[in-house]
């Protein structure tokens, strides 16, 4: 084998050693030019995002003389190729497949074959705003308080893990979810009744309040199928999710807060239903997104309290 050969071989395996985590974008090989785009990813910041940093470098070869006539963003891995590609040619292919053309013939090729993971994990937290709508029919019990919509507010806290599809970019999500449902009266001397065979209120006259709310808790497990435009990224990028989610209430009590600054708190469920089954959409970029959810499942127990259903809507954080 000539020394030359011997030299190409050995540049090719360099090349296919060093490229590591180097991405290629050239989408058919081009004689006479060489594009090399690493990406360099960085420890998670304060927020924890993961920053991304992308270098773009390119030596251009004089395709008749094999001379370079052009250098930009000179680096190690460069200066080490420039003395040798003279004889050999590197055209760096799509997929992190790389290939050595010598008098353009093919003579080495590698894949990084980077499959995206079977399951990734992903957790993240809602916060938005929670109505509640009824039916246009006469009330058979008597009428769920009136709200301050703009305090009447829902968190969401989950964690899930979403399975692999067809692609690592589609995946069929499942995990768990802790709901708070705060609604908050507009009127702060309503008071619901506990242990009552339907829902019933009363108003307090006698003392000064400032604010009257009811608090609903629900745990769950959420089915949804999604897609990201990163496929193994639970956190990068685009994603957009729709599914359902089938809750049990864990806990309700109301709290009232008295002008005093005192507050008084009383557990009970309030004819409110034990299940709630919601189904929900959600979008997000990076960070941060928009969902909305909307419960198909009534309010209260059946005959306990007017047919109720609620909406939930805002801002999701991962």
């Amino acid at each position: 084998m000539k020394i030359k050969n011997i030299k190409t071989m050995l540049l090719s395996v360099a090349v296919c050693f060093l490229s590591g985590n180097i991405l290629f974008g050239q989408n058919t090989p081009k004689k006479g030019e060489i594009i090399v785009e690493k990406t360099v990813k960085n420890k998670r910041d304060s927020s924890g995002k993961i920053t991304e940093t992308k270098i773009t470098k390119r030596i251009k070869i004089d395709s008749s003389s094999m001379e370079l006539i052009e250098e930009v963003m000179h680096d190690s891995l460069i200066e080490n190729l420039k003395t040798d590609t003279i004889n050999s040619i590197i055209s760096l292919w799509p997929n992190n497949n790389l290939i050595v053309i010598n008098n353009d013939t093919i003579i080495s090729s590698h894949k990084n074959n980077n499959k995206s993971p079977l399951i990734i994990t992903n957790g993240g937290m809602q916060m938005g705003f929670a109505t509640l709508q009824r039916p246009n029919i006469a009330a058979i019990n008597a009428e769920f308080p009136e709200l301050i919509n703009s305090s009447s507010l829902h968190f969401g806290f989950n964690s899930e893990w979403g399975v692999k599809t067809f692609s690592g970019k589609w995946r069929l999500w499942s995990g768990i979810q802790y709901d708070i449902m705060n609604y908050r009266f507009s009127n702060s001397n309503v008071r619901l009744l506990a242990n009552q065979p339907v829902f019933n209120t009363q108003m307090d006259s006698a003392n000064n309040s400032a604010k009257s709310k009811i608090v609903v808790n629900y745990i769950g497990i959420p089915f949804s199928f999604g897609y990201q435009s990163k496929a193994g990224e639970a956190d990068e990028g685009f994603r957009i999710r729709a599914g359902i989610m089938a809750g049990y209430r864990v806990r309700t009590h109301t709290k009232v807060k008295l002008d005093n600054d005192k507050s008084t708190k009383d557990f009970d469920d309030f004819n409110m239903n034990d299940f709630m089954i919601t189904p929900f959409v959600q979008m997000s970029y990076n960070d941060i997104g928009l969902y909305f959810r909307y419960n198909t499942s009534q309010l209260f127990k059946d005959n306990q309290g007017t047919r109720y259903t609620g909406m939930q809507f805002g801002l999701v954080f991962q």
